[in-house]
Protein backbone atom coordinates (compact mmCIF):
# COMPACT_ATOMS: atom_id res chain seq x y z
CA UNK A 1 0.00 0.00 0.00
CA UNK A 2 2.84 2.67 1.01
CA UNK A 3 4.25 1.70 -2.78
CA UNK A 4 1.31 2.58 -4.29
CA UNK A 5 1.10 5.70 -2.58
CA UNK A 6 4.30 6.70 -2.98
CA UNK A 7 4.11 6.19 -6.80
CA UNK A 8 0.75 8.12 -7.03
CA UNK A 9 2.37 11.15 -5.33
CA UNK A 10 5.16 10.73 -7.71
CA UNK A 11 2.86 11.00 -10.47
CA UNK A 12 1.15 13.79 -8.61
CA UNK A 13 4.47 15.95 -8.54
CA UNK A 14 5.24 15.00 -11.78
CA UNK A 15 1.45 15.90 -13.80
CA UNK A 16 2.03 19.38 -11.28
CA UNK A 17 5.57 20.49 -12.42
CA UNK A 18 4.44 19.34 -15.99
CA UNK A 19 1.33 21.19 -16.17
CA UNK A 20 3.70 24.54 -15.09
CA UNK A 21 5.33 23.61 -18.40
CA UNK A 22 2.28 23.07 -20.75
CA UNK A 23 0.56 26.22 -19.10
CA UNK A 24 3.90 28.59 -20.09
CA UNK A 25 4.18 26.91 -23.17
CA UNK A 26 0.63 27.45 -24.35
CA UNK A 27 0.70 31.18 -22.95
CA UNK A 28 3.98 31.70 -25.23
CA UNK A 29 2.40 29.42 -28.70
CA UNK A 30 -1.27 30.96 -28.50
CA UNK A 31 -2.68 34.35 -28.26
CA UNK A 32 -5.94 33.35 -27.20
CA UNK A 33 -4.15 31.65 -24.09
CA UNK A 34 -2.48 34.17 -23.62
CA UNK A 35 -5.18 36.71 -23.74
CA UNK A 36 -7.36 34.34 -21.35
CA UNK A 37 -4.04 34.32 -18.45
CA UNK A 38 -4.08 38.59 -18.49
CA UNK A 39 -7.79 38.41 -18.22
CA UNK A 40 -8.21 35.92 -15.31
CA UNK A 41 -4.75 37.50 -13.91
CA UNK A 42 -5.89 40.91 -13.93
CA UNK A 43 -8.86 39.55 -11.97
CA UNK A 44 -7.38 38.23 -9.53
CA UNK A 45 -4.87 40.93 -8.33
CA UNK A 46 -8.42 43.06 -7.91
CA UNK A 47 -9.75 40.44 -5.33
CA UNK A 48 -6.85 38.67 -3.95
CA UNK A 49 -3.32 40.01 -2.38
CA UNK A 50 -1.24 38.28 -4.55
CA UNK A 51 2.78 38.98 -3.54
CA UNK A 52 1.43 38.21 -0.04
CA UNK A 53 0.13 35.15 -0.62
CA UNK A 54 3.21 34.22 -2.96
CA UNK A 55 5.62 35.15 -0.58
CA UNK A 56 3.83 33.64 2.42
CA UNK A 57 3.96 30.23 0.44
CA UNK A 58 7.52 30.54 -0.01
CA UNK A 59 8.15 31.01 3.20
CA UNK A 60 5.84 27.98 4.57
CA UNK A 61 7.55 25.78 2.12
CA UNK A 62 11.19 26.81 2.99
CA UNK A 63 10.20 26.50 6.91
CA UNK A 64 8.77 23.39 6.34
CA UNK A 65 12.39 22.47 4.15
CA UNK A 66 14.20 23.68 6.87
CA UNK A 67 12.40 21.51 9.19
CA UNK A 68 12.49 18.30 7.45
CA UNK A 69 16.46 18.84 6.81
CA UNK A 70 16.58 19.38 10.99
CA UNK A 71 14.59 16.24 11.69
CA UNK A 72 16.72 14.05 9.26
CA UNK A 73 20.59 15.78 10.44
CA UNK A 74 19.65 14.51 14.10
CA UNK A 75 18.84 11.06 13.74
CA UNK A 76 20.28 10.50 10.22
CA UNK A 77 21.53 6.68 11.08
CA UNK A 78 18.09 5.70 11.86
CA UNK A 79 16.64 6.19 8.18
CA UNK A 80 16.87 4.31 5.46
CA UNK A 81 18.97 5.24 2.45
CA UNK A 82 15.65 6.20 0.56
CA UNK A 83 15.05 8.99 2.49
CA UNK A 84 18.28 10.69 2.48
CA UNK A 85 17.32 10.59 -1.67
CA UNK A 86 13.64 11.86 -0.96
CA UNK A 87 15.29 15.15 1.36
CA UNK A 88 17.45 16.11 -1.11
CA UNK A 89 14.41 15.73 -3.51
CA UNK A 90 12.72 17.86 -1.15
CA UNK A 91 15.06 20.94 -0.80
CA UNK A 92 15.89 21.19 -4.30
CA UNK A 93 12.25 21.38 -5.27
CA UNK A 94 11.98 24.44 -2.41
CA UNK A 95 14.96 26.10 -3.84
CA UNK A 96 13.75 25.83 -7.69
CA UNK A 97 10.44 27.22 -5.92
CA UNK A 98 12.06 29.83 -4.23
CA UNK A 99 14.11 30.72 -7.37
CA UNK A 100 10.91 30.74 -9.19
CA UNK A 101 9.23 33.26 -7.48
CA UNK A 102 12.11 35.65 -6.73
CA UNK A 103 13.60 35.78 -10.14
CA UNK A 104 10.85 35.81 -12.73
CA UNK A 105 7.82 37.59 -12.95
CA UNK A 106 4.49 37.84 -14.98
CA UNK A 107 6.68 39.95 -17.66
CA UNK A 108 9.36 37.08 -18.38
CA UNK A 109 6.87 34.30 -17.82
CA UNK A 110 3.13 35.05 -18.90
CA UNK A 111 1.84 32.19 -16.77
CA UNK A 112 3.82 32.87 -13.88
CA UNK A 113 0.48 33.65 -11.17
CA UNK A 114 -0.94 30.15 -12.27
CA UNK A 115 2.46 27.97 -12.32
CA UNK A 116 3.25 28.93 -9.04
CA UNK A 117 0.53 27.74 -7.02
CA UNK A 118 1.08 24.50 -9.29
CA UNK A 119 4.76 24.39 -8.05
CA UNK A 120 4.49 24.73 -4.71
CA UNK A 121 1.70 22.37 -4.75
CA UNK A 122 4.23 19.99 -5.93
CA UNK A 123 6.41 21.09 -3.19
CA UNK A 124 3.87 20.39 -0.84
CA UNK A 125 3.27 16.66 -1.62
CA UNK A 126 6.82 15.94 -1.89
CA UNK A 127 7.36 17.52 1.99
CA UNK A 128 4.42 15.45 3.52
CA UNK A 129 5.85 12.49 1.38
CA UNK A 130 9.55 12.76 2.92
CA UNK A 131 7.69 13.72 6.18
CA UNK A 132 5.73 10.43 6.11
CA UNK A 133 8.65 8.16 4.70
CA UNK A 134 11.03 9.54 7.47
CA UNK A 135 8.22 7.90 10.00
CA UNK A 136 7.65 4.86 8.25
CA UNK A 137 11.08 3.87 7.17
CA UNK A 138 12.94 3.43 9.59
CA UNK A 139 16.25 0.90 9.96
CA UNK A 140 15.28 -2.09 12.51
CA UNK A 141 17.72 -2.42 15.18
CA UNK A 142 18.40 -5.49 16.50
Amino acid sequence: MKKILYIISDLLIAALLAGAYVLQYFAKRKLGMNRWIVFKISKVKQVLPIDILRYAAVAVVLVLAVLLVILYGKNREQYKKIVFYMVIVSVVLAVFYLGFTFCFSQEKIRAYYLALPLIGLANVVQLIKTFTAMKLCKVRKL
